[in-house]
C-alpha cells in the first residue's frame, strides 16, 4: 500500500512539471521505506533530494507535497461542534468542555471517533476511505460529489446516519452536536476530494494539453503558451533516443564468422566476441524554408526542431526564402535557447510574399553547388505555390543528382499538391521522400526518421 501511495505521489508530481524518471522513483521506495510516512517533515526533505533536481522542481514538489499528503496533517480548526450549545435540562453527562461534548454513549463507530475527537485517527480512517473509494480515479469536476459519498459511506457514514436520525425522532439532545460534527466531517471530505481532483486534474490536464498542442495546425500554436517548452522536451527525447541508437550502432553486429573462428582455440567456446564495425560518416544537413505568410508557422518549428537537436546533428546550413533567398546559418550560432529568437529575426527580415521556387532553387544551386556532395540531405520546407512563375525543376534534378538526397516536407495535405498554382507534381520525382507536415507530430516523427537516416 506504500508503495502505491508513492506511485500515485510520482504521478501527481509529473503532472505538476516535475519530470522524474524510473531510476528516481525506485530511489524514492528507498527513501520511504528507511523514513517511513510517520514524520512527514523528514518524508518531505528526503524524497525532495531523490525526486526534486532543479530549485524550480523544488518549489513545485513542496505544493504537490503539502498537497498530497494533506491528509495526515491535524486541521487547524475543530472538526467538532465548534458552537453547539448544551440543550436547557440536558442530561448532564458533559464532560466539561470536552471534544466530544454531549456526545458521550453513541454507538456507531463513526459517532465514537467524532466524540473522542482524535484528529490523527480521523485523518488516518479518512485516507483508508478515500484509498477505499478510488479516490485517485477521480478526473472531471462533476466527479466531486460521488466520490465525497463514497468517502463518506467508506468511513460508516452509513450506520452514523441511522443513529442520527433515531436520535433526532427521539429528540435526544446528543443528536445536536452529533449532526454538528457529522457535517464539520463532511466538509472535510470533500475539501480533501477537491485537493485530490487538482492534483489529478493537473496531471491529466498537461497531458491533454500536450496531445492537443502535438495534434493542432501548425498555424494555430500560437494559441498555446509553453509550445516552446514542448518542442524542447520533445527533442531532447528524440536526442536520447537518437544517443541509444548511435551507440548500438557504434558498437556494430555480431561478426559470426570471426567469432567462430576465434572459438576453435578455446575448444569451441566462444571467448572472445567479434564485432563488425560500421563506418560513422558525417552527414550534412542544407534546410531551405519558405517563410511566406502561409509557410511561415511551419518553417518556424522546423527551424526550432532542427536546432534543438544540434547536440546529434551540428553540421545544418539554414536558408530562407519568400520575396528574396539567403542563408541565415549564423542567425542561429548563438545558444540553442535562442532559437526563438533567431526564428523571429528571420521571419521578420525575409517573410513576404511572391514566392518563387524556381528563383529559389536557382540560387541555391549557383551557392551550394561546390559543397553538395553525397553525404548531404537537402530538406525543403515549402507548399511549392509558385505563382504561376517557372518552377525550375530543372535545378531540383541538379540539386537531388549531386546530394544524397532530397527531402520536401510541405504544410498541406497530399490531396492539395498540385491543385492551383502548386507545383509539386514537378518536384516530387526529384525527392527522395515527400511528407505532409502539418502539426507538431508530423514534425517530431520527420526528425526522427532524418535523425535515423543520418546516423
Amino acid at each position: 500500500m506504500a508503495t502505491d501511495t508513492l506511485t500515485e505521489f510520482v504521478k501527481a508530481l509529473r503532472g505538476a512539471g516535475v519530470p522524474v524518471s524510473t531510476a528516481e522513483t525506485l530511489d524514492a521506495v528507498r527513501v520511504t521505506e528507511q523514513l517511513g510516512y510517520v514524520d512527514r517533515g523528514r518524508l518531505k526533505a528526503g524524497l525532495s533530494l531523490a525526486l526534486a533536481k532543479t530549485e524550480q522542481d523544488k518549489l513545485r514538489f513542496a505544493q504537490c507535497f503539502d498537497d498530497f499528503f494533506a491528509f495526515a496533517r491535524p486541521r487547524e480548526t475543530a472538526n467538532t461542534p465548534p458552537a453547539a450549545e448544551p440543550p436547557q435540562g440536558g442530561s448532564g453527562e458533559s464532560d466539561g468542555g470536552g471534544a466530544g461534548g454531549g456526545m458521550q454513549g453513541v454507538t456507531s463507530e463513526l459517532g465514537q471517533m467524532l466524540a473522542q475527537g482524535d484528529e490523527a485517527q480521523l485523518s488516518a480512517r479518512m485516507a483508508q476511505a478515500a484509498r477505499a473509494a478510488g479516490l485517485w480515479q477521480i478526473r472531471v469536476i462533476t466527479q466531486k460529489g460521488l466520490f465525497a459519498r463514497r468517502v463518506m459511506r467508506e468511513m460508516g457514514a452509513e450506520a452514523l446516519d441511522e443513529e442520527l436520525m433515531a436520535l433526532e425522532r427521539e429528540g435526544d439532545p446528543r443528536a445536536v452536536p452529533l449532526r454538528s460534527a457529522r457535517t464539520a466531517l463532511q466538509q472535510q471530505v470533500l475539501e480533501q476530494v477537491n485537493r485530490e481532483f487538482l492534483l489529478q486534474a493537473r496531471a491529466e490536464g498537461q497531458r491533454l494539453r500536450e496531445q492537443a498542442m502535438r495534434d493542432v495546425n501548425l498555424r494555430d500554436l500560437h494559441e498555446f503558451r509553453d509550445v516552446q517548452a514542448l518542442v524542447q522536451r520533445m527533442a531532447k527525447r528524440l536526442i536520447a533516443t537518437h544517443s541509444r541508437r548511435r551507440k548500438k550502432a557504434k558498437r556494430g553486429m555480431l561478426d559470426a564468422r570471426r567469432t567462430l573462428m576465434s572459438s576453435v582455440r578455446h575448444d569451441g567456446l566462444p571467448v572472445r566476441l567479434h564485432w563488425k564495425r560500421v563506418r560513422r560518416t558525417r552527414p550534412r544537413v542544407f534546410v531551405i524554408c519558405d517563410v511566406s505568410s502561409s509557410v511561415a508557422a511551419a518553417a518556424r518549428f522546423l527551424l526550432l526542431f532542427l536546432y534543438a537537436v544540434n547536440e546529434v546533428l551540428p553540421r545544418v546550413r539554414s536558408f530562407a526564402f519568400a520575396s528574396r533567398f539567403g542563408e541565415v546559418t549564423d542567425y542561429f550560432s548563438g545558444p540553442s535557447g535562442q532559437a526563438a529568437g533567431a526564428v523571429d529575426r528571420v521571419l521578420a527580415e525575409y517573410a513576404g510574399s511572391g514566392t518563387d521556387y524556381g528563383g529559389m532553387l536557382s540560387q541555391f544551386w549557383v551557392d551550394c553547388e561546390g559543397v553538395l556532395d553525397k553525404q548531404s540531405t537537402v530538406i525543403i520546407l515549402g507548399d511549392a505555390r509558385n505563382n504561376n512563375l517557372p518552377p525550375g525543376q530543372q535545378w531540383l534534378k541538379q540539386i537531388s543528382e549531386r546530394a544524397r538526397q532530397v527531402l520536401w516536407l510541405n504544410p498541406e495535405g497530399r490531396n492539395r499538391w498540385g491543385s492551383g498554382d502548386s507545383e509539386m507534381p514537378a518536384y516530387l520525382p526529384y525527392c527522395r521522400q515527400a511528407l505532409p507536415c502539418r502539426n507538431l507530430a508530423q514534425l517530431e516523427r520527420f526528425v526522427d526518421l532524418l535523425l535515423r537516416d543520418v546516423r
